[in-house]
């Protein structure tokens, strides 16, 4: 009996895990990763710069050696030269590759950089209204206590208000779990509804006598 209901609550617990973190996030090990791999290209364009300028050179000199070492004839300048120029556009084709590859890491590097920030910003918030919310709990729990000692209409009275803020305290909740479970990109779209949560819990709390 003891198993089934452990299986049975898996899918429970799972749900409750998503809604406790957010969907996404970017690191510093992230933003570290991105300059990492910048760097790496930018070492790439260099050495293939660096290569593309030895094959050429090496094109150039064999097309000599050969126009020193046997008599000229119409068609080998031609065939040396044409050699030397598929040489130039290979070398200016890998150049061209390398700086596309050096371009995107330098655009990833700045995207990262910019989901990082996101995250940051999105994470603050989230502890902040984290906390905001522990706090209610606290007033709940006291209120409760309240309750417990009271007797008649005054029992009643502060047992509305428990309950009045309860179902406030968990559309505020919602509104926070949903915020976590958004896109990174679109979490500020859903402030409001959190501001807006909180606001109607926080005039409640106010009128708590």
């Amino acid at each position: 009996m003891k198993k089934l209901n452990s299986v049975w609550m898996l899918p429970a617990l799972f749900a409750m895990l998503v809604a406790i973190g957010c969907s996404q996030e970017t690191t510093r090990k992230d933003v570290a990763s991105a300059q990492d791999k910048l760097q790496k290209e930018r070492q790439q364009t260099q050495e293939t710069i660096q290569d593309a300028k030895h094959d050429v050179a090496d094109a150039q000199q064999n097309a000599q050696q050969r126009t020193a070492a046997k008599p000229v004839t119409p068609d080998q300048p031609t065939n040396d030269q044409q050699k030397v120029a598929d040489a130039q556009a290979d070398a200016t084709h890998k150049i061209a590759k390398q700086k596309e590859q050096e371009r995107e890491a330098a655009g990833n590097l700045k995207d990262t950089q910019a989901n990082f920030q996101m995250t940051q910003e999105r994470d603050a918030y989230v502890k902040e209204i984290d906390q905001k919310l522990a706090d209610t709990d606290k007033q709940i729990d006291a209120l409760k206590g309240m309750a417990s000692n009271a007797e008649g209409a005054n029992k009643d009275a502060i047992n509305r208000q428990v309950e009045i803020l309860k179902t406030q305290r968990d559309m505020a909740q919602k509104a926070l779990n949903d915020l976590k479970s958004a896109e990174l990109a679109n979490w500020k779209n859903h402030q409001e509804h959190v501001q807006v949560a909180l606001r109607d819990l926080d005039n409640s709390m106010k009128n708590i006598k």
